[in-house]
């Protein structure tokens, strides 16, 4: 038979086949300038195959093929040589099946400890009392008016903020609603992006490790500037980042968490309710923040102006720079389908307006550029591989590059 029905007979592809070829396992004639498989062949093919199941290893069968074709089990010091291999095998299986024993013993008690996990609601979580000297309208750059406050353990969970000018939010469940709000997320490109779960069930292993160098590349630059009290702000979209490096980023910071998805937002909210920071809470879009200029020390962009363009038709920059403070930094994520075309046109399914000539780094730079934020440092995680699929708007055998960047708001 030819290569390719021998392969289908064992459930193989061609180039496994040419392989055990290659290493002396299989050896079949030549007949014009193709493989022609024997009786021999799938005899060797079925003992590689039980040697395989067996946990043998290449180096293994190789020998254990030699001894038997050199001496045809004629010779009775290669006999016990081969059932001394048999023998340390088995004990090694033995031992493998303890261990394994042992393992599925101990994962059934983290298993049980899971179960006592179950989320709480007990710990208020709202806004900081002592964040109100930053409560501004975002209009008129005054301090905004509290009324009706009503507090609990040093946050504030009710309230009405108001200004003169006719901007007006409330404090509801410790969270603030500006006036533009949606219960579901505008952000449409992946599904489940509500939940942490996302980033498993919309993302290729190789993707997610990309994404993974970015973060540590990030939280690298943070530390070389990094002291205690700092105020973070993130969003929308995205929050993976502070969610995975927030212990790490020194004690008594502040976190403004910004989504126009209330419904994320109490998601995000029983995540952090246990972390030891103060959380500011908002649902609303960048331009509504009501918060003063110049009070964020680190702005985390993570995938936030890239989700912004898809979502908005702008990277929300000019938005988030003046919240910096002097010196503030920016850093963030970005993905680069410079070589992927059709990739980044297929968010266009989701989000029809979008634009997808602007979804390049050089157009981010020029526009935290623009809003007084210099870059000033870029570094390449990776690209994907052509072969599979990273994400579900990912055309076959498109690349996409991934960066983490690092800005600074001019002094």
């Amino acid at each position: 038979m030819k290569i390719g029905t021998f392969a289908k007979k064992f459930n193989l592809n061609t180039s496994t086949v040419r392989f055990y070829i290659n290493n002396g396992l299989l050896t079949p004639d030549r007949e014009g300038g193709q493989y022609t498989f024997d009786k021999e062949c799938v005899s060797n093919m079925e003992k590689i195959l039980k040697y395989k199941r067996y946990y043998f290893t290449l180096e293994e069968i190789q020998l254990l093929f030699f001894l038997e074709k050199a001496s045809r089990f004629q010779d009775e010091i290669v006999l016990e040589v081969c059932a001394d291999m048999m023998r340390s095998k088995r004990n090694h299986l033995i031992e493998e099946r303890d261990n394994l024993a042992n393992f599925i013993r101990e994962i059934d008690k983290e298993i049980e400890e899971l179960q006592t996990h179950a989320p709480s609601d007990n710990t208020p979580c709202g806004v900081p009392f002592l964040f109100i000297p930053y409560l501004y309208c975002p209009r008129c750059h005054i301090p905004l008016r509290l009324d009706s406050a009503s507090l609990s353990k040093g946050n504030i969970q009710q309230g009405i903020l108001s200004c003169e000018c006719s901007y007006s939010a409330t404090i509801s469940d410790g969270i603030i609603l500006c006036q533009d709000i949606t219960e579901e997320t505008p952000f449409r490109a992946f599904e489940n992006v509500e939940s942490v779960m996302a980033m498993m069930d919309q993302f290729s292993p190789a993707y997610r490790k990309l994404i993974t160098k970015a973060y540590v590349w990030m939280y690298h630059r943070i530390t070389s500037s990094l002291h205690d009290g700092n105020c973070f702000m993130t969003g929308p979209f995205t929050f993976n980042f502070v969610l995975e490096y927030m212990s790490k980023l020194g004690k008594n910071n502040t976190f403004i968490i910004l989504d126009p998805s209330l419904k994320r937002i109490h998601k995000l909210k029983k995540y952090l309710s246990f972390r030891d920071s103060n959380f500011v809470f908002i649902v609303g879009k960048p331009e509504d923040l009501p918060v003063k200029t110049g009070t964020v020390d680190f702005f985390i962009d993570d995938y936030s102006t890239v989700n912004s363009l898809f979502t908005y038709n702008n990277f929300a920059t000019e938005m988030i720079s003046p919240l910096l403070k002097p010196g503030g930094e920016v850093v963030g994520i970005f993905t680069s389908y410079q070589r992927a075309p059709r990739s980044i046109y297929n968010f266009k399914k989701d989000h029809p307006d979008f634009k997808p000539e602007k979804m390049t780094f050089a157009g981010l730079k020029q526009q935290w550029s623009c809003s007084g934020v210099k870059i000033t440092e870029v570094k390449s995680s990776g690209t994907t591989t052509p072969g599979e699929l990273h994400f579900p708007q990912n055309a076959q055998g498109e690349v996409i590059e991934v960066f983490g960047y690092h800005g600074e708001k001019s002094k």
